[in-house]
């Protein structure tokens, strides 16, 4: 439901925005009309129902709704305004705009050529044509001039677009909750290119505002002034002074006064000087924002105000003119905090300073992790007569490091504000939130601000903001400061696992043998998996306990250096079945549970049965997992039972060994599975194997080895 409110709240803005660019007409031309309309086609697609907006703009300013100033004002006369030309040609125009774009979609759904956003620009080149033959074909003047005209047209539409366009993508993807600054980046724009192109948006916009509304209040006074605080506030001094210079310059051609631009600059200049001093405050912005009024007032003289000297202003037109500064004042005094963030990159970049450190960090560590691994490997296969580890292997090694590395994400600054909004609201400013991607997919998080006046903030209450927005669980990360005071620092953040895992094992060896040939490992990495790793050697004793040995510590390495499951288990096979040339082999049984979303995967070479438990109310579901395959050092290559289960927090994971596997007769073990109470792990092992070698009093025949892990809920850490 809320997908479909977002979608069409997006039509409507792309609707309303089609519409006021048509309505835009000013010179017999509509600049910016079919730039808007291609640009909002590529944001929602409705080609038909975004022509008839652009079609109701342009008639509306074309037949002297919003024209009529322009020919009052001398610009041309109401016999030159030829309102028909300006329809037909523009209408024209976007049909073409249309067919263009849409032969290009019906290409792609074809399957002619990839579709990209860069795809879809080129559409633009075939446009600005179509442009300058539709105006050379309705412009009924000399030559020379035609050309030029035509020329401009076609300019107009390339520029407008490539300016427009990555403003309209911005609001369609903010509108419908998306993050606008990774649609923006994706498709090739920058931080400034979005905020030009959004001031030329609310410049469009400005144009169109009306000037007298109520008792002779100016609309278009109070819009530009609302627009300029606003920007100035955000965006500090290179887009504030643009900002004032574009509404200065529309509000002098609406007033027929060259005076607005000075005026206009006048009041930005000493805004930036407040925020220079002051900093990012609101209200300190809203003080020095009447100051720069009141300075340009008394700079522009009582002429500016329609009076000889300053005797001659009556109360009326003061009353007016505190009407026009005011009312945008108080509407910036109420926007909300999460519309206030920073837009320019003028704070002091720690937050990506410590993101890039950190990328740094995890290369390098992946690269001693490369070296480590061929040391421990060395070691491992020290004393064969074949290690089996050939160059092409090496170079295997290294190119999954290389996969490793490219796992890492780039640092990406986090620009909603609904977020920015809601860490300020704890008493924070300055804020910039950095997140970067670790080769595991988990997100880490840097924010770095300071607090408003003399206040402190708790590094945990952050946590808690950030577990809330992205709804996961977020925790001060190790080394960062506990609290933000008034000066600049950062905190690092990080994901924590949703669950625990709970184990135990047991282990009894043949009778009459002196070392079990079962050997075992249980290991939770860093990355959130906890792994349970069993082998069988072939036989019992010494040799198969050597076997299973060297074939746990080959995979603890590889999985240690952050190879796949899939890969480290193909690589130990090849190692040990030329090692060994098929004279011995050894049984692998790996489960790797996933901390964070519960997810199981279960690796089988000719292992015994693996049974994963569901409690019920009454009794346990159990889904056992079996193998079919070969054990390992059998053959070089061989395929690798794989089975994936989603567990849930209580459920239970048991793996047994052969010894086990052997004297289950009749289905004993499901059936005691499916009874066992479902909690300590200790005690579930326990009872396991009393139950199972107590059936027929006797002492193991072969090596027996229990282990069982219990599925638990981790408790909350980021706002605790």
């Amino acid at each position: 439901m809320r997908e479909r409110i977002n979608s069409g709240m997006k039509l409507g803005a792309m609707m309303l925005l089609c519409a006021a660019s048509g309505a835009f007409v000013v010179c017999r031309m509509a600049p910016f009309a079919a730039a808007v309309y291609a640009a909002c086609c590529i944001v929602c697609g409705r080609y038909l129902l975004l022509y008839t907006c652009s079609a109701a703009g342009i008639v509306i300013g074309a037949f002297d709704m919003l024209g009529t100033p322009f020919a009052e004002a001398g610009i041309m006369t109401h016999s030159e305004y030829m309102a028909l030309d300006v329809c037909r040609k523009y209408m024209l125009l976007l049909a073409c705009v249309l067919c263009i774009m849409k032969i290009g979609d019906i290409r792609h759904a074809r399957g002619v050529n990839g579709r990209t956003s860069q795809d879809r620009n080129a559409a633009v080149l075939p446009c600005a044509v179509a442009a300058v033959l539709i105006e050379s074909v309705f412009f009924r003047d000399g030559f020379a001039e035609c050309f030029v005209r035509s020329l401009v047209a076609g300019i107009l539409y390339m520029c407008a677009f490539y300016i427009l366009q990555p403003g309209i993508l911005a609001i369609g993807c903010r509108i419908s909750g998306g993050d606008w600054r990774k649609e923006t980046m994706d498709a090739g724009y920058d931080n400034n290119q979005c905020i030009v192109s959004n001031m030329a948006i609310w410049s469009m916009i400005l144009w169109l505002v009306p000037e007298n509304g109520w008792i002779s209040i100016d609309l278009s006074l109070m819009a530009a002034l609302l627009m300029l605080i606003y920007v100035v506030y955000r965006s500090g001094a290179s887009y504030g002074c643009g900002m004032a210079a574009a509404a200065g310059g529309i509000l002098s051609v609406k007033h027929d006064d060259i005076g607005w631009i000075p005026w206009m600059m006048l009041v930005a200049i000493v805004m930036l000087v407040g925020r220079a001093l002051s900093g990012h405050r609101r209200f300190v912005a809203c003080i020095f924002y009447i100051l720069g009024v009141l300075l340009a007032a008394i700079a522009a003289g009582p002429v500016f105000y329609g009076a000889k000297e300053w005797a001659a202003i009556t109360t009326t037109d003061m009353t007016v003119f505190g009407i026009n500064i005011g009312l945008p004042l108080l509407l910036f005094a109420v926007l909300p905090g999460s519309m206030l963030g920073r837009l320019a990159d003028d704070v002091s970049p720690a937050c990506l300073q410590a993101a890039a450190t950190e990328i740094s960090r995890m290369t390098s560590s992946k690269m001693e992790d490369m070296a480590n691994t061929f040391r421990r490997l060395d070691y491992t296969f020290a004393g064969s007569e074949d290690p089996g580890i050939s160059l092409s292997q090496v170079g295997e090694l290294v190119d999954g490091f290389r996969r490793q590395i490219e796992r890492i994400g780039a640092a990406r600054e986090v620009a909603d504000e609904k977020l920015l909004g809601q860490i300020r609201a704890l008493g924070m400013e300055d804020v910039r939130v950095t997140e970067v991607a670790d080769d595991c997919g988990r997100n880490r998080f840097y924010v770095a601000g300071r607090t408003t006046g003399q206040g402190m903030v708790l590094s945990r209450q952050v946590a808690g903001t950030l577990s809330r927005y992205y709804g996961r669980n977020i925790r001060v990360g190790m080394n960062s400061p506990s609290l933000f005071f008034d000066d600049y620092r950062m905190a690092a953040y990080e994901e924590s696992a949703i669950y625990r895992g709970m184990f135990h094992v047991r282990r009894i060896r043949k009778y009459g043998s002196p070392v079990s040939g079962d050997n075992f490992s249980v290991k939770e990495y860093e990355d959130g998996r906890l792994v349970m790793m069993l082998s069988d050697g072939m036989g019992s004793g010494s040799l198969a306990s050597c076997e299973s040995c060297m074939m746990l510590d080959t995979m603890e390495e590889m999985l240690e250096a952050g190879f796949s499951p899939e890969y480290s288990i193909a690589f130990a096979n090849r190692c040990m079945a030329k090692k060994n040339r098929g004279r011995t082999f050894t049984t692998f049984d790996m489960v790797v549970i996933d901390m964070y979303d519960g997810s199981m995967t279960s690796f089988k070479q000719g292992a015994s049965l693996t049974y994963v438990l569901h409690p019920g109310e009454n009794d346990n579901s159990v889904e056992i997992i079996s193998s079919t395959t070969l054990p390992v050092g059998v053959l070089d290559e061989t395929e690798c039972d794989v089975t994936n289960v989603n567990l849930a927090a209580g459920d239970a994971v048991v793996m047994v060994s052969d010894g086990i596997s052997d004297m289950d007769t009749g289905g004993m073990m499901e059936h005691l599975l499916s009874e066992i109470h479902v909690g300590d792990s200790r005690k579930m092992v326990d009872e396991i194997v009393g139950r199972m070698l107590g059936q027929d009093d006797v002492s193991p025949r072969d090596d027996v080895t229990v282990m069982a892990a219990v599925l638990g809920r981790a408790e909350k850490s980021g706002a605790a």
